[in-house]
């Protein structure tokens, strides 16, 4: 059952979750800005709150996966409120939030 609708039918399989969730689908990036007229922000300023081990996080930020997950890294109180990170990595590819790592190339 989507979203804590009922409990999960195990014989059919997809996606289950028993538990209600809320899902964000914003831009993620290394700062709070816009970029192409899409807002980004940033993983910690969204866990702000959140208690100990209470977030399941899946991310898709097709290539600001790298500075997100740097700047998740870089901070134990973040890492502390997160029970599942869920994450698509993307190889060679950068996102507009990326912009600061282009000399890299």
């Amino acid at each position: 059952a989507p979203n804590a609708a009922g409990p999960c039918d195990t014989q059919n399989g997809g996606h289950c979750y028993e538990t209600k969730y809320e899902s964000f689908r914003i831009c993620l990036g290394n700062e709070a800005t816009e970029i192409d007229g899409r807002q980004y922000d940033t993983l910690s300023s969204l866990l702000v709150g959140r208690g100990p081990l209470s977030t399941h996080v899946k991310i898709d930020v097709e290539g600001s996966e790298w500075s997100v997950l740097e700047a998740l890294l870089a901070s134990d109180e973040d890492q502390a409120k997160i029970r599942t990170l869920d994450m698509e990595i993307h190889f060679g590819f950068r996102a507009a939030s990326e912009a600061r790592l282009n000399h890299l190339s």
